[in-house]
């Protein structure tokens, strides 16, 4: 019997051979010929021999290199070691030469670090020549050229198809799989269609290959890259392009040479000895190698520039894959493209489905792509692929992305269906909805079993609401602040759906957690199920609560939890992952992480959730959880949790006297070091928690590094009743001893936790603590909230919680990250004070940013009595004349003005002769100028006693994330200046 899929299909069969000959009839009666010759040709085994052996003379090498023009001063020769690794090097004439940093002898610095001859004192490349040329054409050597050149134009573009995953250089870069055959065959179909004249080099591995694309002239290496873009973008439209590593494939690979740098290095083809074999040769679209390698390459016809602008203008305004149009070259100056941004959204059209849009529902979202034209087929696989935010980053720092894709895609292509993650479909069914496009749903999903379970606890009405709002979806993720009772909505979720169900958990710390929930708030009404021992004795389980963890399995069916490293471990997953017809993720966010990634795109449950209280990642890569997942469905802020306490939730900034000038280079670890190793630093922070056990506090001191921790512990030890050590360094059982120790403590008696971060992020609930010593700088909401969430949870005799946060102002990147954590502190909630002691009045304690701090800072200025300080690293011409005509009245009053900033002869940045003049503008009317060397801080002081402090340059440029606090405090104000004036 035949069943409606396949009745479809025979339909669509014969309806497209009726409109063949309907088509062929017309043709005929027009008298078209439509005879065409046969060009299909079989592949050749012997590649080698069809290749014609050629004397290499000047006129060749002359043509040749006039086609692969890279660099003139340097180029790269491939290196085999005795290892068997593969490598191309730039040539140079002080190479292993007396006094080379490669040479161990001379390699003296502190750690022995390798020094890459891009950037050693000694390098003297060698030049390409002819010469060089003939010798790598006759395979004396081979080499390879950088395309960059050093005004940032090249004369070619290469798509590169080889393989560069980690140590694929030991094989020549050669690919594990075939599939970059297709994706050669798709791309030099795009190109044909444009008419762009490609040439295809079948890499030396003969698992890999190069397309090239020739230029009359050299160009932009920008506008070649918009090109490049624009190519397969426009492509998109009627090639069907199954993944997204086209966009990755480029050479150049970036816009622009950072100092020193030499870009990317390609393999220049012909190599006679891989020529033996057929490789590093140019081969047609039956991958046989053509007969005249010389012939074949100088007759391939290059673009003008003027051709590459008219096709860039043209495939601008028309291509119907809009975000990838805006998202050519970040930082583009080209002025013939002029992107809408209104006229960004990517329509789905009628015309490109032959019939009805099939959709199949299991552990993914597979569309049937028989009936699909190439153009919607490649707008559904965009909808599951995003820009990696790693490789964007790289690109604005113009470091190397060999390893990053320029999007992370999350489809697949399996069977002749489109493969996408279950949180897509809302979005993917909207868009069909509004191109009227009919489609058909089949679920194929896990229903699971039925449980009997009944919620026995009683939720609070902002947590019914969580609950009403996430049942009414298939998939879905509460966000939600520590303290919310997370887990508690999860067991009435449990309990509202009666299925079969696994809880999912990154951290071992939470399985207690959650097994003691389940216990409390579930009532579980079920046989408890047997198990088989090794030994084949039958025994029954106790809980009905199965727990996977470790050699530990005692999962039961009913409700499990499992530790997602157990769950799917050396690429094999746990024969119950598809009984569940509910998987729950505990701190969703990790969903990103390859090990959970692989497990949601396996399980088939129907119903997938997760909770977490910070739902934004650090890396970006948060659009990964939502795609795994679904959206949000219902928040829960900090903020309102910090207003639902109905208590006061504080931030004490304390600068610190740590000086480190600007001008010296000093990385991430080495800043920590230094901070971590003051001793004055050390003793602030010691004498803070001190004064807070004095006052009934209980404080958790937070560092990243063990050694700081120990430090510190040794400082305190025996100031509390209780003063207790947590490391990472400790065993889970260690631990696990230290928390119920902790739980044990009478509330009677003081108690002080010092902990390395990670420790006390996640999972880890101690309701008693109402203070947090940052000893360490963080940076970014999430961690942020994530640490400020220890102090949230309700305890009875906590009246406020307070956060220590240490500035260490004159560490630029240490400065920095207390600007993003005085934004976060905004976001969730907290309010700045400048002594514990002292109430201070409402107005103070506000945390500013650009669109709102003006007026007040204004009328700090224009009331000030005797001084106002403002530090400010740059300066701009209208900053200067606002601040002139503002400050005549205060100046007028005897008011003494000086203005701290940088001194640009020492910074080399900007036009030092404008910063000249703006300054000797200041000292005409009346102000104080003091430049410095060694100047970071963004600060105002006015009488000594109102403190403005933050990102902003007062008296320079503006960024939307911009942020200050004002605090009135003479001695902070007295401290700020004297740590200020004492190193500037």
């Amino acid at each position: 019997m035949i069943d409606g899929r396949t009745q479809q299909l025979m339909n669509l069969i014969s309806e497209l051979k009726r409109e063949n000959q309907k088509l062929r009839k017309l043709l005929k009666e027009n008298q078209i010929n439509i005879t065409y010759e046969k060009t299909t040709e079989e592949y050749d085994t012997d590649q080698g021999s069809r290749i014609m052996p050629i004397k290499v003379d000047m006129n060749i090498v002359n043509q040749y290199f006039a086609r692969f023009w890279g660099r003139m001063d340097v180029y790269g020769q491939r290196v085999v070691s005795k290892a068997g690794k593969v490598g191309y090097y730039p040539q140079c004439h002080n190479f292993w030469a007396p006094g080379c940093k490669r040479r161990p002898e001379y390699n003296t610095g502190e750690k022995k670090k390798v020094i890459s001859c891009a950037y050693c004192s000694m390098k003297k490349w060698k030049a390409i020549t002819s010469d060089v040329i003939f010798k790598h054409l006759t395979g004396k050597i081979t080499i390879g050229v950088y395309p960059l050149l050093p005004n940032d134009t090249c004369r070619f573009i290469v798509f590169d198809f080889d393989n560069h995953s980690t140590k694929s250089e030991q094989a020549d870069f050669a690919n594990e799989d075939d599939k970059w055959k297709e994706e050669v065959a798709a791309f030099c179909e795009i190109c044909k269609i444009n008419h762009i004249d490609s040439l295809v080099e079948r890499s030396r591995s003969g698992k890999g290959a190069h397309v090239w694309i020739f230029f009359i002239q050299p160009i932009s290496a920008e506008k070649a890259r918009t090109f490049g873009n624009a190519l397969l973008q426009k492509g998109a439209e009627y090639v069907s392009m199954q993944n997204f590593h086209y966009y990755d494939r480029m050479i150049p690979t970036q816009a622009h040479l950072k100092d020193g740098g030499l870009g990317n290095l390609i393999a220049l083809p012909l190599q006679p000895e891989a020529l033996k074999s057929g490789n590093s040769a140019f081969v047609d679209e039956n991958w046989n190698a053509y007969t005249n390698q010389y012939e074949i390459l100088f007759s391939k016809r290059r673009l003008s520039i003027e051709e590459i602008d008219k096709m860039i203008n043209k495939w601008s305004a028309s291509s119907e894959f809009k975000f990838g149009i805006t998202d050519f070259e970040k930082n583009s100056n080209l002025k013939n493209i002029r992107n809408k941004p209104w006229d960004n959204t990517m329509i789905f059209y009628p015309e490109d489905v032959s019939g009805i849009f099939h959709i199949t529902l299991s552990n993914l979202i597979y569309i049937d792509a028989i009936n699909l034209a190439p153009r919607l087929q490649n707008q559904i696989r965009r909808l599951a692929a995003f820009r990696n935010p790693v490789f964007y980053k790289n690109q604005a720092m113009n470091l190397s992305n060999f390893s990053n894709s320029r999007y992370i895609y999350l489809g697949e292509d399996v069977d002749g269906y489109i493969a996408i993650p279950r949180g897509i479909l809302e979005v993917l069914i909207a868009k069909l909805e509004e191109s009227t496009i009919r489609y058909e749903i089949i679920d194929e999903r896990q229903e699971g079993r039925n449980i009997n379970v009944d919620f026995q606890g009683t939720l609070r009405e902002n947590q019914m609401n969580a609950v009403s709002k996430m049942i009414q979806f298939d998939t879905g993720i509460l966000s939600a602040a520590t303290a919310f009772g997370k887990t508690v909505v999860c067991c009435d979720l449990i309990a509202e759906k009666g299925k079969n169900t696994l809880i999912l958990l990154e951290s071992s710390s939470l399985i207690n957690q959650w097994n003691d929930s389940i216990g409390k708030f579930l009532s579980i009404k079920e046989e408890l199920p047997t198990y088989k021992t090794k030994t084949g004795i039958i025994k029954t389980r106790k809980s009905n609560v199965g727990i996977l963890h470790g050699a530990k399995d005692t999962t039961t069916g009913i409700i499990d939890i499992a530790m997602v490293g157990t769950l799917y471990s050396k690429g094999n997953f746990h024969p119950r992952l598809q009984e569940y017809g509910m998987v729950l993720i505990d701190e969703c966010h990790h969903a990103a992480s390859e090990t959970i990634q692989r497990i949601l795109c396996e399980t088939k449950a129907k119903y997938v959730y997760g909770v977490t209280a910070t739902p934004i990642r650090e890396d970006g890569l948060d659009k990964i959880n939502y795609m795994l997942i679904g959206p949000i469905r219902f928040r829960y802020s900090s903020k309102e949790r910090a207003a639902e306490q109905g208590i006061e939730h504080l931030v004490y900034p304390r600068f610190t006297r740590v000086v480190f000038s600007r001008t010296q280079k000093l990385d991430i670890n080495e800043a920590y070091k230094l901070i971590s190793d003051d001793c004055l630093r050390n003793d602030l922070l010691v004498e803070d928690t001190k004064k807070c056990l004095d006052d009934g506090r209980c404080p958790v001191v937070l560092t990243k590094y063990t050694k700081h921790a120990k430090l510190l512990y040794h400082k305190l030890n025996g100031y509390a009743d209780h003063t207790i050590l947590l490391l990472g360094s400790m065993s889970t059982k260690q631990k696990r001893e230290i928390i119920k120790k902790m739980q044990e403590i009478s509330k009677d008696e003081s108690i002080l936790l010092l902990a390395t971060g990670k420790l006390i992020g996640e999972g880890f609930d101690y309701p008693r603590l109402d203070t947090l010593i940052m000893a360490s700088p963080i940076a970014g909401k999430t961690v942020v909230e994530q640490y400020a969430g220890r102090l949230n949870r309700d305890y009875e005799s906590k009246q406020n919680v307070i956060i220590y946060d240490y500035i260490d102002i004159h560490i630029p990147v240490f400065d920095r990250m207390y600007s993003k954590r005085l934004r976060a502190y905004k976001k969730i909630g907290y309010k700045l004070f400048h002594d514990p002691k002292i109430k201070q009045p409402e107005t103070q304690g506000f945390i500013y940013d650009i669109d709102n701090y003006f007026e007040t800072y204004k009328d700090d200025l224009i009331n000030a009595n005797n001084e106002v300080i403002i530090c400010s690293p740059s300066v701009r011409v209208s900053k200067i004349n606002k601040l002139i005509e503002l400050m005549k009245s205060v100046q007028e009053r005897g008011v003494r003005i000086t203005i701290i900033t940088w001194d640009m002869d020492s910074d080399k940045y900007g036009d030092t002769g404008l910063h000249a003049a703006l300054l000797d503008d200041l000292r005409s009317y009346g102000f104080d100028v003091v430049v410095s060397e060694t100047l970071s801080e963004h600060f105002s002081i006015i009488d000594k006693s109102i403190v403005w402090y933050g990102s902003v340059n007062f008296l320079g440029r503006e960024d939307v994330e911009d942020n200050l606090m004002r605090i009135v405090n003479t001695s902070v104000a007295n401290e700020l200046l004297e740590i200020a004036f004492t190193v500037n």
